[in-house]
């Protein structure tokens, strides 16, 4: 997997996902599809349950607590140890990186190393709040009619597609 690169060192590591994640989310812009669909969905009932790790719907302005990063968010980061510890903002490390001044931040429970919150290795902790809100929203509007939009999903994403594919079918509505 290119993010998580056989790198000599969590030096080295830091400073390729720091590029990365100033270039891709740091620096990102909404595009104007992004705009477009804010304003569609402005006064809605929604919920967003993403696979982009980027923190593009939260720097769009979405709503952060009707939002689910299914695969983490490269712009928080995690204890390396295995143990969950929570998350934390990685962004002022990014920075330091990107300025020529970076140095691995470090758990503040047990001094480990920390990564980036995304599903690298198996101490992927995925966010239990967000989707416990996500469930919430299900459940409040099973006998509603709800939109399902897959945007930027293909059959070669099935660990996104397929769970809305069977949502879809097990609720008609």
């Amino acid at each position: 997997d290119a993010l998580d690169k056989d790198l000599d060192s969590w030096d080295e590591k830091w400073q390729f996902w720091s590029q990365l994640i100033n270039e891709y989310s740091v620096e990102y812009e909404p595009s104007k599809a992004m705009k477009q669909l804010k304003k569609l969905l402005n006064g809605k009932n929604y919920f967003i349950a993403t696979s982009t790790f980027g923190h593009f719907f939260e720097k769009a302005g979405f709503d952060q607590e009707k939002i689910f990063n299914v695969f983490g968010d490269w712009t928080m980061m995690q204890c390396s140890s295995g143990l969950n510890h929570g998350t934390r903002s990685n962004l002022s490390t990014v920075k330091r990186y990107v300025n020529g001044q970076g140095e691995v931040p470090r758990c503040e429970d047990c001094n480990s190393p920390m990564e980036l919150h995304m599903p690298l290795n198996a101490h992927f902790f995925p966010d239990e709040d967000a989707n416990t809100r996500f469930r919430w929203f299900l459940t409040r509007n099973q006998t509603k009619k709800v939109v399902v939009l897959e945007l930027g999903v293909d059959p070669t994403s099935p660990q996104l597609l397929d769970p809305m594919v069977k949502l879809v079918e097990q609720f008609k509505d």
